[in-house]
């Protein structure tokens, strides 16, 4: 950092050039990654558990089971009520119950791919990308639905959990300014492709080094 001063002090005229070396007291962080399972070739045939329970997840959760059957009709799809979440992802060596379970659910269900949300703000997007970081843990592709201003939380919340290239399907808005209507033609014109994409679309080494 290179700083330039000159100036009248005391009648006494000063003009310096210094470089200046800043060390910052917090040491870089290390998070080991884990390496993700592939993504799908379709989601044909597979178990897809849609969970979550924040902004709105009411009224687009069911439209996406619906989107689901409709594209993918040997499809089987799993909602929070059946399978349950993981929560907020626990620290490195803390056990958290929640997650636990949540993992077993997954395993003893044999699913394919989880889909989570919804991100509407700061508490509730950890909350809600927890269940994606869980499912990426054991091998299964997972992908977060969040509001334009959240999507770059959960990047940062999985990779500080270890989860190299998260991926992210955008609503297009704010879920709770939206009605009902709007939130079912959005989401079935704008974030159905977004989801599909994100669990289907394989992920390369450049997303991966992106966000390391």
């Amino acid at each position: 950092c290179k700083s330039e001063a000159s100036g009248n002090i005391a009648g006494v005229t000063n003009s310096s050039s210094a470089n200046y070396a800043v060390v910052s007291p917090v040491g870089r962080g290390t998070v080991e990654m884990i390496h993700q399972a592939p993504r799908l070739t379709t989601l044909e045939d597979k178990t897809i558990a849609v969970v979550g329970g924040s902004f709105m997840a009411s009224v687009t959760h069911p439209e996406i089971k619906r989107l689901i059957l409709e594209h993918y009709p040997s499809a089987r799809v799993l909602l929070l009520d059946e399978i349950g979440s993981a929560g907020v992802y626990p620290a490195p060596g803390v056990v958290r119950r929640s997650k636990e379970e949540f993992q077993a659910r997954l395993r003893e269900q044999k699913v394919d791919a989880v889909i989570a949300g919804n991100c509407g703000c700061g508490l509730c997007t950890p909350k809600e990308c927890g269940s994606c970081i869980a499912a990426e843990y054991i091998g299964i592709p997972a992908v977060a639905i969040a509001a334009p201003t959240f999507v770059g939380q959960v990047y940062y919340t999985s990779l500080n959990n270890g989860v190299p290239a998260p991926r992210v399907a955008e609503y297009p808005g704010a879920f709770a300014l939206h009605t009902t209507e709007e939130l079912i033609a959005n989401t079935r014109n704008i974030l159905w492709q977004r989801i599909v994409k994100a669990l289907t679309d394989p992920i390369s080494e450049q997303e991966i080094n992106r966000h390391s």
